[in-house]
């Protein structure tokens, strides 16, 4: 008796988020046969969630500086980019019923602001093309033969084919799906996985007066980590620490620090002054406001619980006034305010985690194809690549790109299996 149920397909896709739906259906299109094995009960249980459900899709930024943001370096990503940029997303979406707006002239939504109107757009172009969609199926191994893929299995479904597209998503959110067990089958391809961490997720500082400002935003922030990452726009202080766009980009740097071993300190300007402009600021003060209190002058422009926090590290009484100001203590409260050095002492983990940084190294996949360079019939998309999309449309919009270019290279020059 066969225990085993049998599938042929021209082409499996596994993992049913942007990536995957995007992959299958440009498979479809091109006459493969194809079927996109989702572990959830249904697809895209993450899309519906970002944004805070209003789903940020892409931007505005012109396509080659668009390019440069990847962290990968932009010569990656650029063939999925220029074959499906971010005008060509507005354009298929609105085309298709789901017009798209730019409420602050850059970041672009659906004009619903409902990333459920998103997936039905997704799930609907791979119904169009006949795309058959198995939900609840946790594909666990990878078949294959002298370095060319021949199928996979998933419990008692085993899936025939000489094509399969890897597109499982990340870490994060593991509550909608995100295992990371897209790694595990690449690493059956013959992949060296770099190991994920977690990305665009807020930080937990080593400081306990960082922690006790929640809620505190400060609206034009720059955060530097190391000599070339810098981070700027709004910051927020957490129950646990900092999160906000100033920090976001940053935090998979941060977090690969912390995996190594490292102590990562960021450098803080709490708004957009210089060490130098902070030193004109408080001569001007202890010239013509010398007997105003610190607190009161620094609070004009910054929230006063934070204030009050970076005098007490500067060792500089917080209603001392201006004109009393040492040397010594001026130096230490420009420091503070233009550059506070903040210890880091984790991340809000996968739970919180928006994207992750680590995967398969875009080194072991063809850029053009997406091709894996190690097991063939293989393709790789989305989040299973570490190309460091930052925050603001990056990761969705990488999704589609890379999700279309996978799909329409399983499917160039291949014939539809027989039977």
């Amino acid at each position: 008796m066969n225990l085993f149920q049998t599938i042929r397909c021209d082409c499996l896709v596994i993992g049913g988020g942007p990536a995957g739906l995007s992959a299958a259906a440009a498979a479809a299109e091109s006459g493969l046969n194809t079927v996109l094995a989702e572990f959830l009960p249904s697809p895209g249980r993450k899309l519906l969630a970002s944004g805070s459900g209003k789903c940020n899709v892409t931007n505005r930024l012109p396509l080659e500086e668009f390019a440069r943001r990847y962290q990968c370096g932009m010569h990656f990503v650029r063939p999925a980019l220029y074959a499906f940029p971010p005008e060509a997303l507005e354009k298929f979406l609105t085309a298709n019923g789901v017009p798209v707006v730019a409420p602050d002239g850059f970041h672009c939504f659906p004009k619903s602001m409902r990333a459920g109107d998103v997936l039905n757009l997704l799930l609907n172009r791979c119904r169009r093309f006949g795309v058959n969609v198995i939900p609840e199926c946790r594909v666990e191994t990878l078949n294959l033969a002298n370095g060319a893929v021949r199928g996979a299995s998933a419990g008692a479904v085993r899936f025939d084919t000489g094509r399969i597209i890897l597109a499982c998503g990340g870490m994060g959110y593991p509550a909608l799906g995100g295992r990371g067990s897209g790694y595990e089958l690449a690493r059956q391809a013959g992949h060296e996985i770099i190991q994920p961490v977690p990305a665009l997720v807020g930080l937990k500082s080593a400081e306990k007066w960082a922690s006790q400002l929640p809620g505190v935003l400060l609206p034009d922030a720059t955060v530097r980590f190391g000599k070339k990452l810098t981070g700027r726009g709004e910051l927020i202080f957490t129950h646990t620490g900092i999160s906000g766009p100033a920090v976001l980009d940053l935090s998979g740097s941060v977090a690969r620090a912390l995996a190594n071993g490292g102590e990562p300190i960021l450098e803080c300007s709490w708004e957009s002054r210089n060490a130098g402009e902070y030193r004109e600021r408080i001569s001007y003060w202890q010239k013509h406001a010398g007997n105003r209190s610190l607190k009161g002058l620094l609070g004009a422009t910054l929230p006063s619980a934070l204030v009050r926090a970076l005098l007490d590290a500067a060792g500089v009484p917080a209603e001392r006034c201006a004109a009393r100001l040492r040397a010594e203590e001026r130096e230490r409260l420009v420091s503070a305010f233009s550059g506070y050095p903040l210890p880091i002492a984790g991340t809000d983990g996968w739970e919180k985690a928006m994207a992750t940084a680590g995967g398969v190294s875009p080194s072991e996949v063809h850029a053009g194809t997406l091709a894996s360079r190690i097991a063939e019939g293989v393709f790789l998309a989305g989040e299973m690549l570490d190309v460091g999309a930052p925050c603001g449309g990056y990761n969705i919009q990488w999704a589609v790109s890379s999700g279309r270019l996978a799909g329409a290279s399983a499917g160039r020059g291949g014939t539809r299996l027989k039977g």
